[in-house]
């Protein structure tokens, strides 16, 4: 089978790179005219629903990729913009007048897929929205020098305005930076933190958004966060942690 890649640039960047953030490995479920992959954090306190949306994608396979980074600089090193990948049982290959390489592949179930259904996701009732720019996130990567030993974001809402503290609630003596995040929101004005990683602004930071747009269950403490790259279109799925 012959996978068409039409941009190497923007597979590489707004696809895979984001995907090796958050994981080592992944399952690529390819079929035409889409990428998909479903992967999470060891805690799963973080999903992500990955598609690259290409019209030249016309096969079904499924690759199971064991290292997501080496394969993307095995790519790379492809010097073409545009180029086919041969894809067989066990192994993805390319050859032109240059270079020449084949990547071997998993078999299947060797990876795991976080179970969830997605289905129920789409039916929850969501009481607030949100979007926050790229700039927000940074400034708030920046601010987090403050706070080195806090690994959890509190949101909350003041004045209209979705606030991020970084800090740990239940340590004491733990330093804390807070930012507001952005002035559109629109909902339940809940009146209880919901905590989260903090790792998930680490991993959207890495990647070139101009805005990403939320949604989320106060009363259960479960976050969208939706954004477009390029040709990929990414939804974070995020539970509150415990406090």
């Amino acid at each position: 089978m012959i996978l068409n890649i039409t941009d190497k640039d923007d597979i590489l960047n707004n696809f895979l790179t984001p995907i090796s953030k958050v994981v080592d490995s992944v399952v690529l479920e390819i079929k035409k005219g889409v990428i998909r992959a479903l992967i999470a954090t060891n805690d799963n306190t973080i999903i992500v629903e990955a598609f690259y949306n290409d019209e030249a994608i016309n096969i079904e396979t499924k690759l199971n990729i064991p290292d997501v980074k080496k394969l993307c600089r095995v790519l790379q090193c492809i010097e073409e913009k545009a180029f086919d990948l041969n894809i067989s049982s066990n192994n993805i290959s390319y050859e032109s007048n240059t270079i020449r390489f084949k990547y071997h592949l998993y078999d299947d179930n060797i990876i795991s897929v976080p179970k969830l259904n997605l289905a129920k996701l789409d039916k929850l009732t969501f009481d607030g929205e949100f979007s926050f720019t790229h700039n927000a996130v940074i400034a708030l990567i920046k601010g987090s020098m403050i706070a080195t030993d806090a690994s959890k974001i509190y949101l909350t809402i003041k004045d209209d305005g979705l606030f991020g503290e970084l800090t740990d609630k239940v340590r004491a003596n733990t330093d804390s930076y807070g930012l507001k995040l952005t002035d559109n929101y629109t909902g339940n004005k809940f009146t209880n933190a919901i905590p989260l990683n903090f790792e998930i602004f680490r991993i959207i930071s890495s990647m070139k958004f101009n805005t990403i747009k939320g949604k989320l269950v106060s009363s259960m403490g479960v976050i969208t966060l939706n954004m477009q790259l390029g040709k990929s279109d990414m939804k974070f799925i995020l539970s509150a942690l415990a406090n």
